[in-house]
């Protein structure tokens, strides 16, 4: 399976050059088909670079770094991440409380992974 088929530019790259949630400007948007999204952006108000990464209904985690290539490799890993943690998202029908609480347990270490 080609992960990457699975991200794809977020408003077709219409978000790039707009302000983003941290306040910065985006330079790389992306959103999974799954329901994920992962936004870095510069020259925000709390560091040189953002990273906002979030699993529709589920989470919202934002990382900062002061060095470009750091930030982007950053983005690269926690994309490949999200995809893996985004194959056990469960479906609202099909889920059970197992499920949901399995799925969370994923995005916990996402987030520990990620700090």
């Amino acid at each position: 399976m080609n992960r990457e088929n699975n991200w794809y530019e977020y408003d077709d790259g219409y978000s790039v050059g707009t302000v983003g949630s941290s306040d910065g400007a985006i330079v790389r948007d992306e959103e999974h088909k799954s329901g994920a999204r992962i936004t870095l952006e510069e020259e925000n108000s709390f560091a040189d670079f953002a990273i906002t990464c979030g699993v529709f209904g589920w989470m919202f985690h934002t990382r900062f770094f002061g060095d470009e290539d750091e930030a982007n490799e950053a983005f690269d890993e926690m994309k490949a991440e999200l995809d893996k943690v985004l194959e056990a998202l469960p479906s609202e029908e099909a889920a059970d409380e197992d499920d949901r609480e399995e799925f969370t347990e994923k995005l916990e270490m996402f987030v520990e992974m990620s700090p």
